[in-house]
């Protein structure tokens, strides 16, 4: 993807290559921060399947602004079973007639039943969402919060508040196919986390598509300094994750970072 020659004032744009090939065809990631709530950077990225695997990147910076936030879906992998064995020829050895015992067998209880769990998946959606897999979700908290150690921050608080607004982000951005902080008709960054009803003093946000695991979407983070900006300030205390299928199967993931009033 070139890079566009021209630049605005508290605005960067970068585009650097993506590593590893992307199976939906792209690769994408944006990060936005807002002190106050009330100015956000959007980026919206598409791109045709089985184009090259590009990165984008886009931040804002206010003077005494907290860095803001933003989040792709994981796709599966095929295995190959094992191959079937040639049948063994049939022996002729005859089998001993079984003697006749004159004991009874004894009662035994029947073991009680027991309580499996559903494990859930990345929500897939083609106009509705639901719930990400929380596995994954403890996945990337744990990724961001090793990250902070080594950078001498405090671990971040999973926030159920910030989990809905992530999530609901990460539905319209599978929904509507296209990585972006604001898309038409939504709500800005900080009025989403608002109506969930968490009282803030600074609030970012990591979004990314297009990139298969955890893992994966926080390499890509890491190695943008607007993304690894926000995801090592020390002065933000919840995280929220959201991470959504499209119907294409491309994966958008969502991160919200604040810190309460």
């Amino acid at each position: 993807m070139p890079t566009p020659p021209s630049r605005r004032l508290r605005y960067a744009l970068i585009a650097t290559c993506a590593l590893g090939a992307i199976g939906v065809g792209y690769a994408g990631i944006a990060s936005a921060q807002s002190p106050s709530g009330d100015r956000d950077s959007s980026l919206a990225a598409t791109a045709s399947d089985g184009a090259p695997a590009d990165t984008v990147v886009e931040s804002e910076q206010e003077p005494e602004a907290a860095p803001s936030v933003t989040v792709p879906a994981p796709s599966a992998t095929a295995s190959l079973g094992a191959s079937p064995s040639s049948r063994p020829s049939p022996t002729a050895t005859k089998a001993p007639r079984p003697s006749r015992t004159s004991t009874k067998p004894s009662k035994r209880p029947s073991p009680a039943p027991t309580k499996t769990t559903k494990t859930s998946k990345p929500s897939e959606t083609g106009g509705s969402g639901s719930t990400a897999d929380s596995g994954v979700i403890t996945e990337v908290i744990q990724l961001v919060n090793q990250e902070r150690k080594k950078a001498g921050c405090g671990t971040l608080a999973g926030e159920s508040r910030l989990h809905k607004a992530a999530q609901k982000h990460s539905d319209l951005q599978a929904e509507k196919n296209t990585m972006s902080h604001q898309l038409p008709g939504e709500a800005s960054m900080g009025d989403r986390v608002t109506a969930e009803g968490y009282r803030w003093g600074g609030v970012a946000e990591n979004v990314a598509a297009g990139y298969t695991t955890p893992a994966a979407v926080m390499d890509g983070w890491m190695n943008s300094a607007g993304h690894k900006a926000n995801i090592l300030n020390c002065g933000y205390k919840h995280i929220g994750v959201g991470v959504t299928k499209s119907a294409k199967g491309t994966l958008y993931w969502t991160q919200n970072f604040a810190s309460p009033l």
